[in-house]
C-alpha cells in the first residue's frame, strides 16, 4: 500500500487499501480583510497628488507617491504597483512616455494605467490608448468618479490575474507549467546577471515513477505528483522560482544561491519527499527522487547563460547521479571531477587527446542555412547538398540550431508546412566549440549529451566544421594503436 503525506508538520498517515485514491486535506476558507493594491499617483501639481493619495489611502490603498515621471519610472521600473495614475503633461517624463515604458518592461496583463488630463478629443484617447493606457480620468478629478475608476481598475486586474493563473500554472500540481516557468526564469536571470549574483537551477526527477501509475492507478500517480510539488513550494525562498517542466521532472531556480546552497537545498527535497510517503515495512514504495544540481557563481562579473541552458546543465548532473544508483543529488562540478579522476586513472590516452585540437579532426563538409529560409527551399538544397544535417545560422551568421533528415522528413505530411521557416523544426540542443578546443573537452561532451556531433564555430559563431562521434573514436583508436605499436 502507498501512504502520502502532504502535511507540513510529519504525521503518521491512516492507512488506504491498494484501490483507495489518497484524499487530498479539505482546506477551509475563513474571511480576511481585502487586501487593496498598491497604487502609484504622479502629479507635479501638489495640491492634486495630495489629494488623490489622501483619498486612496482612506479607501484602504497603499499609495507611492512621485512628483514628476522620472520619479514615477524610477519606483516603477522593478517593482511596479498594479495600478498607475498618471497625469499626462508632466517634467522629466511625460504619462504616455511613462506609459510606453511600463508597458515595454511589464506587459499589458500586470499594470493598469490610468491617464488623468484636461484632454478629451477622439485624438487624445487615441494616442493614449496607443501608448498603452486603460482608461482616463477627466479634470478636475472628482473623489466619487475617481475611487469608482480605481476599483473598476481593481475588478479588471482581478480578472485577468485569474485568466493569467489558470494559464500559467499546471492544472495538476498548482505550480508554474513548462512555458511560464521559463517566462519567468528568464527575467530572474536577468535581474541577477545585473546583480552580479549566482544562480542555481534544480532539476528532480522522480525514480521509478511508472511503478506507481502501473501497480496502483494513475490517481496515486498524480497524488505523488503533488506531493513532490507541495514539498518544493514549501522549501522555496519568494524570489526562487518552481515548474513542472515535463511528466515527473520538476525544476527549481534559486536566485542568489550558489552551488553549495543549491546542493544543500536538493537533499532537504530529497529527503522531505520520501518522508511524506510509506515508512511501512515495503520500503519499495517510498517516493525516492534524483536531483541534478547546476549553478552559475560569477560574483560582480557579468554572465550570459538562458533558463534553457541551465536545466540542460542539470539535467547532466541529474543523469549521471541516475547512473550511480538514484536517490541522490549531484551537482555538475562533482560530475565533472568524478569523470576526470575516471579518465585520468593511470590512462595517457586522455592527455593526449588535450594535444589535439578540434580543427585538426572535424570535418569542413557541411551545409549551412539561414532560420528564415522558406522550409520548401531548404529541403530542396539538404537533399542537393548530400548531408545527413545542417547546420543553422540567423541574420548575424551565429549558430542557433541544427536541422537532419529527420527534422526534414517530420514536414512531409502536411503540404502547407513549406511556407513555415527552418527554424519551426531546427533542433537548438547542440554542443558547439571554438576551433582550438581540445578532442578531449569534444570527446566528454559528446560522451554525456545524446547529440551525435559538435559543431566547430570561429571567433563570429558561424560554424566551419562538424566532429562526428567516430572521428573521436577514430582518433583516439589511432593513438591507442600506435601506442601499441611502440609497446610491442
Amino acid at each position: 500500500m502507498l501512504l502520502l503525506s502532504r502535511s507540513s508538520t510529519p504525521t503518521l498517515p491512516e492507512p488506504i487499501s491498494q484501490n483507495q485514491i489518497t484524499a487530498r486535506p479539505i482546506m477551509s476558507i475563513l474571511a480576511e480583510p481585502i487586501e487593496r493594491p498598491r497604487v502609484l499617483v504622479a502629479d507635479d501639481h501638489f495640491t492634486t497628488r495630495k489629494l488623490m493619495s489622501a483619498w486612496l489611502e482612506m479607501s484602504g490603498y497603499t499609495v507611492v507617491q512621485a512628483e514628476d515621471g522620472g520619479g514615477a519610472w524610477d519606483s516603477a521600473k522593478t517593482d511596479c504597483p498594479p495600478i498607475v495614475v498618471t497625469d499626462w503633461n508632466m517634467p522629466n517624463m511625460s504619462g504616455l512616455e511613462l506609459c510606453r515604458s511600463i508597458r515595454e518592461r511589464h506587459g499589458l496583463d500586470n499594470v493598469y494605467v490610468l491617464i488623468a488630463t484636461a484632454r478629451d478629443t477622439g485624438d487624445d484617447l487615441s494616442e493614449a490608448m496607443e501608448a498603452g493606457a486603460n482608461d482616463f480620468l477627466s479634470k478636475p478629478i472628482r473623489e466619487e468618479e475617481f475611487l469608482a475608476r480605481i476599483r473598476s481598475a481593481e475588478m479588471s486586474l482581478s480578472r485577468l490575474q485569474e485568466k493569467t493563473l489558470l494559464a500559467e500554472t499546471d492544472p495538476l500540481t498548482g505550480i508554474l507549467n513548462q512555458r511560464s516557468f521559463k517566462q519567468r526564469c528568464e527575467r530572474a536571470i536577468e535581474t541577477a546577471v545585473a546583480a552580479g549574483q549566482p544562480i542555481s537551477c534544480v532539476v528532480l526527477d522522480i525514480d521509478l515513477f511508472k511503478q506507481f501509475n502501473d501497480e496502483y492507478g494513475h490517481a496515486t500517480g498524480d497524488e505523488v505528483l503533488r506531493v513532490v510539488a507541495d514539498v518544493l513550494s514549501e522549501h522555496v525562498r519568494g524570489s526562487d522560482l518552481v515548474g513542472r517542466i515535463g511528466g515527473d521532472e520538476f525544476c527549481v531556480l534559486l536566485t542568489d544561491a550558489n552551488e553549495q546552497n543549491a546542493l544543500a537545498f536538493a537533499n532537504r527535497i530529497r529527503k522531505e519527499v520520501a518522508s511524506r510517503s510509506s515508512n511501512g515495512a515495503n520500503e519499495s514504495l517510498r517516493i525516492r527522487t534524483t536531483l541534478g544540481v547546476a549553478s552559475v557563481v560569477e560574483s560582480g562579473v557579468s554572465y550570459e547563460i538562458d533558463i534553457d541552458e541551465l536545466i540542460q546543465l542539470a539535467d547532466t548532473a541529474l543523469l549521471a547521479a541516475k547512473s550511480e544508483g538514484r536517490d541522490r543529488a549531484l551537482t555538475t562540478s562533482d560530475m565533472h571531477r568524478r569523470r576526470q579522476s575516471q579518465l585520468n586513472g593511470g590512462n595517457t590516452l586522455v592527455d593526449r587527446l588535450r594535444e589535439i585540437h578540434a580543427d585538426e579532426v572535424m570535418t569542413t563538409s557541411i551545409a549551412v542555412f539561414r532560420d528564415n529560409q522558406h522550409l520548401s527551399d531548404a529541403r530542396g538544397k539538404f537533399i542537393q547538398s548530400g548531408v545527413d544535417c545542417a547546420c543553422v545560422v540567423n541574420s548575424m551568421s551565429e549558430l542557433v540550431g541544427m536541422v537532419s533528415e529527420r527534422d526534414f522528413m517530420s514536414t512531409l505530411t502536411t503540404r502547407e508546412v513549406g511556407d513555415r521557416p527552418l527554424s519551426s523544426v531546427m533542433n537548438n540542443n547542440l554542443t558547439r566549440f571554438p576551433l582550438k578546443t581540445s578532442v578531449a573537452v569534444v570527446w566528454d561532451s559528446l560522451q554525456r549529451n545524446p547529440m551525435l556531433r559538435a559543431v566547430i564555430v570561429n571567433t563570429n559563431g558561424f560554424p566551419v566544421g562538424l566532429v562526428p562521434r567516430r572521428a573521436v573514436l577514430e582518433t583516439a583508436h589511432r593513438l591507442m594503436k600506435s601506442d601499441d605499436e611502440i609497446l610491442a
